[in-house]
């Protein structure tokens, strides 16, 4: 007896790697959007949890806000985001709402909200900022103004474009707005640097 033995032929091997490499990126790409929609779920968490640490701190401490949105402690009077959370001890109410992922900046570089030394200003990225009026950049002189108004923030990264779209997505629904990193236009280029949401 002659029996022939039958194998793959090239074309049908070829087909079978190009439908595993388009399973596979498709795959990739689904995995992706998934992680970029968790994400911008997080950071809208996270804001949302910020807002109500400061809306908390805001209440226990009217006293100390003046009119036009500054912090006064001692006889000092300076904007909100200027102070230390040593200062102005915003982690036990962040520790009361479970928080455990959001982070400050340091003039002297990131910390966690746990660090006494963090200060709440200048967001770096990937960092959560509390802001009141902030400062705005016309014609390369600084203008510092305060409205009583206060934000919270976070600063995007570079590799967070996708998120930013996802949340850029849901601005409305999520009562967030993208600015800049300090709130105000003009202050850096980009004017989707930072999403933000409004305290009171």
């Amino acid at each position: 007896m002659n029996f022939k033995r039958r194998g793959f032929t090239l074309i049908s091997m070829l087909i079978v790697i190009a439908i595993i490499t388009i399973l596979a990126a498709m795959l990739f790409m689904s995995s992706t959007e998934a992680i970029s929609t968790a994400r911008a779920a997080a950071i809208i968490a996270n804001l949302n949890t910020l807002k109500k640490a400061a809306t908390q701190w805001y209440i226990d401490n009217r006293d100390k806000v003046q009119p036009d949105g500054r912090v006064k402690i001692g006889d000092t009077i300076k904007p909100v985001q200027e102070w230390t959370d040593e200062e102005l001890n915003l982690s036990s109410y962040l520790s009361g709402t479970g928080a455990s992922n959001i982070q400050f900046t340091s003039r002297a570089g990131s910390g966690t909200y746990k660090n006494p030394g963090t200060a709440i200003t200048e967001m770096q990225k990937g960092d959560y900022g509390l802001y009141d009026g902030g400062t705005v950049k016309v014609d390369g002189s600084v203008t510092e103004f305060h409205r009583n108004v206060w934000y919270v923030g976070y600063r995007f990264t570079d590799s967070e474009a996708k998120v930013r779209e996802k949340i850029k997505g849901r601005m409305e629904s999520a009562g967030v707005f993208l600015a800049t990193s300090d709130v105000h236009k003009d202050t850096v280029n980009d004017g989707n640097a930072a999403v933000w949401m409004k305290v009171f």
